[in-house]
């Protein structure tokens, strides 16, 4: 289900000034497509008394000068960040001395450098991408792989600990389709933030073909570091992506096409930021069209949750499972956010569980303009250290309820979803579907059963229900059907009734504490922070491939649908 499409809210005034205007037509054009030549510097230590050794470490990446974890075996050269410009060298290790006159060479550039009587290197004209820094005295010689930035200044270093940065946030943006303009949009709007040395940003956008044309009208796939722009809201060059491409494979080209709804892209892109931009938190956005877990509606009944990528002959898109499988066995997300329609269900949080602490997205459609990254991503990036992820969890949720606010007369969802919960939610959904199914059974062809059945039903007719699918608030559910149960008019058994409410009391209470944030309290109309899947047994097909998510597997939810009736009354 696409998000709603409306007027993109305006967050400043227009900057009107001619002069402005004329420096941003020349300027903004092409600067983010021409990779300029970058420099790698860094103090070089050697050893004294020991015999020659090769050392091979890997440093990651430029900006922040983040390294993988492959120490260099010692003893050994060390080599370490030469800092910020006018910052004093660094100390002297324990045990090594200065390495004056050694030869260092960077692939990527011409010529060779050599170290001063500080053991100080800086090499000029080094081409963008991975480099190899090879830094030679004799007898000793060290070999380090750096990420070079466009335009920037690389310092190497072989402590891992050093170069951790504190938030990787990764945007994965499928706007291969009618979203285009919105993509570019959220873009704008991340560069309103940017990264920096402890929160580093960085999207993957596959582009589409005839929807937008602005910055050059490319088309395909990049990766973007994202920068914050200079440029205010509302001026001209706001609207133009002024982040530098970040290199694939060590290529700075767009890629002619990539299959964004294809999981191994979606890993390989969580894999590489995750290696070159290693962090204590990560934070994973899918951006684009949601369904929750249903079906994408194409020819093929299957289950299309997310990531419509329309680049192919035929519209592909990524099932809940698949995006589960895609991120197993890699670092485990502290956020995995759905910035699109339809998506927080508890299928959904079920499925995530495995491979992320919380999750944020909405019951709800979406608005085309979907979260509001600049002001959700400010207070991290003003206070990574005292921001933990709830904490930016919560701000996902504020900022995105808050720049819509009361514009909308169907209102919107957004909540985030502590995932340790979501087995005591799915065990208290069984539980209710256990007894409810016991009770039915247990009086074939009596009243109880007629009369419980019509009670799922009408609690369903009742509940909060989201665009027009069958998914239903469940905490809503829960209450509405614990109060058609109870009421003595009902007609059901006082032994039924008294069993029944307890299991939707215990449900609605699995969904109602700490770890479930659904924003300012005048949404709570619209919904409790997750939905389900309750679809009458008239629309429900057990060819729906419902029974590939873990939740049904798990809690035979389904067995509940062949008792609901669209017409009850």
């Amino acid at each position: 289900m696409g998000r709603l499409m409306m007027r993109r809210r305006l967050r400043v005034a227009m900057y009107a000034a001619a002069a402005l205007a004329t420096s941003v037509l020349i300027a903004g054009c092409f600067g983010s497509d021409s990779p300029r030549p970058g420099s790698v510097d860094g103090y070089v230590f050697k050893p004294a008394g020991y015999s020659a050794v090769a050392a091979t470490t890997t440093v990651r990446p430029a900006q922040s000068a983040a390294l993988v974890a492959e120490p260099a075996p010692a003893p050994g050269l060390k080599v370490l960040p030469a800092g910020a410009r006018g910052a004093p060298a660094p100390a002297v290790p324990e045990g090594y001395e200065p390495c004056a006159g050694a030869v260092v060479r960077v692939t990527g550039s011409g010529g060779l450098a050599v170290t001063d009587a500080a053991g100080y290197f800086r090499k000029d004209g080094v081409s963008p991408g991975t480099q190899t820094v090879s830094v030679v005295y004799e007898p000793y010689r060290l070999d380090v792989k750096v990420l070079v930035r466009s335009g920037q200044v690389t310092t190497v270093n072989e402590t891992y600990g050093n170069l951790l940065g504190k938030w990787t946030v990764m945007v994965y943006m499928c706007a291969d389709n009618n979203l285009e303009s919105a993509a570019i949009a959220d873009m704008n709007e991340l560069e309103e933030v940017g990264s920096t040395d402890e929160v580093r940003i960085l999207v993957q956008i596959d582009r589409a073909d005839g929807f937008d044309t602005s910055n050059g009208g490319w088309t395909g796939t990049r990766r973007y570091y994202v920068e914050r722009d200079p440029n205010p809201p509302g001026s001209l060059a706001y609207d133009t992506i002024a982040s530098p491409l970040a290199p694939w494979d060590g290529n700075y080209d767009s890629k002619t096409e990539v299959n964004m709804a294809d999981p191994a892209q979606l890993r390989d892109f969580v894999s590489w930021c995750m290696t070159h931009y290693p962090a204590q938190h990560y934070v994973l956005i899918l951006w684009d069209h949601g369904d929750g877990w249903t079906i994408w509606r194409t020819a093929r009944v299957e289950p299309r949750a997310i990531c419509v990528d329309n680049g192919g002959s035929e519209p592909a898109a990524l099932d809940v499972d698949q995006v589960r499988s895609a991120l197993q066995g890699l670092p485990r997300l502290d956020i995995i956010g759905f910035d699109a329609c339809l998506m927080q269900m508890v299928e959904v949080a079920y499925e995530m569980r495995g491979v992320a602490d919380i999750a944020v997205g909405s019951e709800e459609i979406e608005p085309e303009e979907g979260w509001d990254y600049g002001a959700a991503l400010a207070g991290l990036v003003a206070d990574p250290y005292g921001t933990s992820p709830w904490d930016l969890a919560r701000a996902f949720v504020d900022t995105y309820l808050a720049s819509y606010g009361a514009s909308l007369s169907w209102g919107v969802t957004q909540s985030a979803f502590r995932l340790e919960h979501a087995d005591d939610v799915a065990a208290a959904v069984k539980a209710l579907r256990d007894e409810l199914l016991r009770r039915i059974q247990a009086n074939s062809g009596g009243s109880d059963a007629a009369k419980i059945a019509q009670a799922i039903s009408i609690a369903r007719l009742d509940a909060i229900q989201y665009w027009n699918c069958a998914h239903f608030d469940i905490a809503d559910f829960a209450s509405k059907l614990r109060a058609r149960v109870a009421d003595p008019a009902s007609g059901i058994s006082a032994p039924a009734r008294e069993a029944i409410c307890a299991k939707a009391d215990a449900l609605v209470a699995a969904l109602s504490g700490s770890w479930m944030y659904a924003g300012a309290p005048y949404t709570r109309a619209w919904g409790n922070g997750l939905s389900i899947y309750l679809p009458d047994r008239y629309s429900w097909s057990p060819y729906s491939k419902y029974d590939y998510l873990q939740f049904e597997r798990d809690t035979h939810w389904s067995d509940i649908f062949t008792y609901v009736d669209p017409y009850p009354y």
